[in-house]
């Protein structure tokens, strides 16, 4: 958890200083018309925990960088105030910040979710102010996120288990965009991922997605707050009684062994940078199954 949180309030009877003539949407501002539009607020919410959220702060960093929950880092977020509330402002670009705030301003970058997990509920939160999607948080809103905000579980497999491993039976549409963009934007210690399937063989239970991480860290504070920034890129993606199981490729068992059966769908590098620049987004969408299927395919059987 972030140790401290600083304040400042900024006197102001108005919050909107700036109007975004531009009119490029992002995914969030989709996500938020989608909401209002359909009344499907679970699609806005779920963009919001997994978006790379920006905070104005009064200091600046010696450089930019990404913030997690758990690290140390101090922030001290600009609040103002209008009309007897204080506001937390939150942009999901660093360009949209900056046209608000209209001069040099520190910020910190954090996933939603872990903006949700650090932040208390006695302020208001302006999204994207300026823009013609503006979204306010109320605190019990807040505290309603807070309180559905949940958190992957740790899940123990007896030693003995039978598990069947091999390439996924089918990818939930979207899924493998959302993990590479998570991968990429924030969690750069992973230098590859693979995803699989696994079978426990045991009463009650179904085949299931894992995702394998290959990285050279060991801190495992840092690889529970990536696997947990990965688990939040799931959502809204797998079923009510559907799971996946996130990694560490340590050399043995069945990390080892879905990194035999299928190929990498993320490199930090190479064909990670052409993919993300491609614009014939369906076409690749549909080379990211392809690319998880090895020739010679099948299922190992191995003991857990």
């Amino acid at each position: 958890m972030i140790k401290q949180l600083l304040l400042l309030t900024i006197l102001n009877s108005n919050i909107v200083y700036a109007e975004d003539k531009n009119i490029v949407m992002t995914p969030l501002d989709h996500a938020y018309v989608e909401a209002t539009k359909n009344s499907k607020e679970a699609i806005f919410y779920n963009a919001f925990l997994t978006a790379t959220i920006f905070i104005p702060t009064l200091d600046s960093p010696d450089e930019e960088k990404q913030t997690r929950a758990g690290d140390n880092d101090t922030i001290s977020p600009i609040i103002i105030e209008s009309d007897g509330d204080q506001y937390i402002m939150l942009f999901d670009s660093k360009e949209r910040l900056v046209s608000w705030a209209q001069r040099e301003v520190g910020f910190a970058a954090l996933p939603g979710h872990a903006i949700v997990e650090m932040m208390g509920t006695d302020f208001h939160w302006a999204l994207n102010v300026g823009t013609a999607h503006v979204k306010t948080f109320v605190p019990d809103e807040i505290k309603w996120i807070k309180g559905n905000l949940n958190t992957p579980e740790e899940k123990m497999v007896a030693s003995g288990t039978q598990v069947l491993i091999g390439a996924p039976s089918k990818i939930p549409n979207g899924l493998i965009e959302s993990l590479v963009k998570s991968l990429s934007s924030r969690n750069g210690e992973i230098k590859a991922a693979y995803l699989g399937q696994v079978h426990y063989v045991r009463e009650g239970e179904k085949p299931h997605l894992a995702l394998v991480l290959h990285t050279d860290i060991n801190d495992k504070s840092i690889i529970e707050a990536i696997s947990k920034d990965l688990a939040f890129s799931t959502k809204g993606f797998l079923g009510d009684d559907e799971y996946i199981d996130i990694m560490v490729n340590d050399g043995n068992g069945t990390a080892l062994e879905i990194t035999k059966a299928v190929k990498p769908f993320y490199k930090k590098s190479g064909w990670l940078k052409r993919m993300l620049t491609n614009k014939d987004r369906p076409r690749e969408a549909a080379s990211l199954s392809q690319v998880l299927n090895k020739p010679d395919g099948g299922v190992i059987n191995t003991l857990y």
